[in-house]
């Protein structure tokens, strides 16, 4: 796959895949997250990801999607730092999707929940008004401090689709297998869905069945019978070429009944 002119969003970095580079190794040595890293780069399979291919590096602000970035300090292992910060080891794994719960090492970047207050998330430390950093929290260490509430994460569906959750002994394939939609679709929905790691009653977006793609500043449109390449461009008033350009993974021949793609 080619991803030349990829455009990273403002404030986010370019970085070049290194031979023996691995997307564990690289949110490691930036200072960043697993998650922020699929989240800026949702058409990337880092497991198949070619030496000299071109991604988004995150900056701070993109390190910690929902929460605070925490650096994982010696001694600290997954059990201990979800159970010092009052929350359970699922609630911790939801945010730090892709992370091996039993392999932290030290200097590696977790996403934690921010302390609350009266149901809104704040910050457990402030920032330093010149900072362009955000604080690392730390954890409680006295058995009086009070306890971290937590706001459940509920993920926002597109229109179209369909909020559900994976039960027992789903793997990732089984989902693409049951809603028939393309890995990068799934993944572009669902970036804190990690496919080596599904548990049971997690929530996801599903997309609608057929979806290869994610409309972007378009709208998703699902092909009816007998509509074609050629009657849909007729009908929204645009050429052939205007129409396979906003769906770039689609052939021709894919505009057939029950295809979702994407329309001005």
């Amino acid at each position: 796959m080619e991803f030349q002119g990829r455009i990273c969003p403002r404030g986010a970095s370019y970085y070049t895949w290194q031979a023996g580079d691995t997307v564990q190794s690289v949110a490691q040595a930036n200072g960043t997250t697993v998650q922020a890293m699929q989240v800026l780069n949702p058409d990337v399979n880092f497991t198949t990801l070619p030496a000299g291919t071109e991604i988004c590096l995150p900056s701070q602000s993109y390190t910690c999607i929902s929460g605070a970035p925490y650096t994982v300090q010696p001694g600290d292992t997954f059990t201990s730092i979800a159970a010092a910060l009052g929350v359970s080891t699922y609630e911790l794994l939801e945010r730090n999707p892709g992370v091996a719960p039993d392999s932290l090492t030290v200097g590696q970047v977790l996403c934690v929940p921010f302390a609350s207050s009266g149901g809104a998330e704040t910050p457990s430390q402030p920032a330093e008004p010149d900072s362009p950093l955000l604080p690392t929290p730390s954890l409680p260490a006295r058995p009086d401090t009070p306890p971290v509430v937590i706001v459940p994460i509920q993920p926002t569906c597109p229109a179209g689709y369909t909020r559900t959750a994976v039960t027992a002994g789903e793997t990732y394939a089984d989902l693409l297998v049951k809603h028939n939609v393309s890995y990068r679709a799934m993944r572009s929905a669902n970036p804190r869905l990690s496919p080596g790691y599904l548990i049971a009653g997690q929530t996801y977006c599903a997309p609608p069945h057929g979806t290869r793609q994610v409309c972007t500043g378009t709208q998703a449109y699902t092909v009816l019978a007998g509509e074609t390449l050629d009657t849909i461009a007729a009908d929204l008033g645009i050429s052939r070429g205007r129409l396979l350009s906003l769906n770039p993974s689609l052939l021709p021949s894919d505009f057939t009944q029950g295809a979702v793609i994407c329309i001005p």
